[in-house]
């Protein structure tokens, strides 16, 4: 991350010993946006002199799939980024998501110079010197031993917010181990960069008659379009709404309602887009035809073909703006991708399904998929109208 809005530092302060400019490291990385907190850890490499760097992070999935997945594979979820000169990609689980093009390269040490020097202090037994920067995008704190090897950096900083929602508090926190000046150059030269760029389709016909799928989607009472959102089947969206919840982040995400469609389309999966706000902005460059990937992209290349596991924790799509349909068309190879039969119904999230029927305190008491009763409950509320019946009556969103 580039921080360039810096402030300087106090005439005659002391400032750390320059960060080398190679620089292989095991990492903690502790983060926090809006009051939820995550642990991965990974590895650091970072070449300033060819200009990138690469964060390679395991960030255990356990929470987001079955019992029966842990200590395999499919309970592993691969998160890292790449940054490439002015280019900057996001892997998850296999999948190149290539981000916007820096102005700079984002050198992550480029604010350390301008710190000053704190205290003298420890961490995990080490002693280290702890270094101030305030900056008008946030706090920065750097630590290092007295020869300085680097042993943290933590930064308190306020984000800009997606599309239609407030800016968000975020805290970054990366903790160095097994510091060596040295790098691997295979870490970046066997990045796949087309792969991001134009990302792979699954196997099957090249153009297989249109389909019709059950799509449901949380969203605020005054956005019901499906396009450039993600939308899940009723195991999928579970999986989503209970690991939100356990998150205490549905107040904030402001799903006031829950709508059911059934959308024809083309069953040829691209790779799936992550879509966030109203208007929804997608991250990915599958632009045409469906993504699809099971729960929080799980398994290799987030599931995309995978049809085995798609019962254990439910399927994702992202509805791309340029693969609608326009009147008259019908999804094909060329055409478009996807189309909205109808609006079966919309129903109230947050007085019916998260108050009268409970749908939150049953995710609390499953903990994690494939959340039976839950997912269960879920249905029943669109298949049913009366709430004697656990279903919600309809309204107009």
């Amino acid at each position: 991350m580039l921080l360039l809005a810096m402030c300087c530092a106090a005439a005659g302060a002391v400032h750390p010993a320059p960060v080398s400019p190679a620089l292989t490291a095991d990492v903690v990385s502790r983060n926090i946006f809006s009051g939820s907190s995550r642990t991965e850890k990974g590895i650091v490499t970072y070449d300033r002199f060819n200009q990138r760097q690469a964060r390679l992070m395991n960030d255990d999935a356990a929470t987001r799939v079955p019992v029966s997945w842990e200590g395999t594979p499919k309970a592993v979820m691969l998160t890292s980024n790449y940054y490439l000169g002015l280019d900057v990609f996001l892997q998850l689980n296999d999948r190149n998501y290539p981000q916007a093009p820096q102005k700079a390269f984002p050198d992550m040490f480029a604010w350390v110079p301008a710190t000053s020097f704190v205290r003298n202090t420890t961490i995990n037994n080490i002693a280290v010197q702890e270094y101030f920067l305030k900056a008008p995008s946030g706090t920065f704190y750097y630590y290092s031993t007295p020869d300085g090897v680097p042993v943290r950096t933590h930064m308190n900083l306020t984000i800009p917010g997606l599309p239609g929602q407030p800016p968000v508090r975020a805290v970054l926190q990366d903790t160095f181990s097994n510091v060596s000046y040295t790098v691997d150059p295979t870490v970046f030269t066997s990045f796949n960069k087309t792969a991001g760029l134009d990302p792979p389709v699954c196997a099957g016909p090249s153009n297989p008659p249109p389909v019709t799928l059950d799509m449901y989607i949380f969203h605020p009472r005054d956005n019901a379009t499906l396009v450039n959102q993600n939308t899940a089947d009723i195991m999928g969206d579970t999986n989503f709404v209970c690991l939100d919840a356990l998150s205490n982040h549905t107040a904030q995400d402001h799903y006031d309602v829950a709508s059911w469609y059934k959308v024809e389309v083309l069953p040829v999966w691209g790779q799936y887009q992550l879509c966030n706000g109203y208007p929804g902005d997608c991250m990915g460059a599958e632009n045409k035809r469906i993504g699809r990937e099971l729960a929080f992209g799980v398994t290799q290349f987030g599931g995309q073909c995978n049809e085995e596991d798609a019962n254990e924790v439910g399927v994702w799509w992202s509805m791309p703006a340029d693969g609608e349909c326009k009147e008259g068309q019908v999804p094909s190879e060329g055409v478009c991708s996807w189309r909205v039969v109808r609006r079966v119904k919309t129903i109230d999230a947050v007085k019916c399904l998260f108050g009268e029927l409970g749908m939150l305190d049953s995710c609390r008491k499953e903990q994690r998929p494939p959340y039976p009763v839950t997912s269960d409950m879920y249905r029943r509320a669109f298949t049913e109208d009366s709430v004697a019946q656990r279903g919600c009556p309809p309204i107009n969103p």
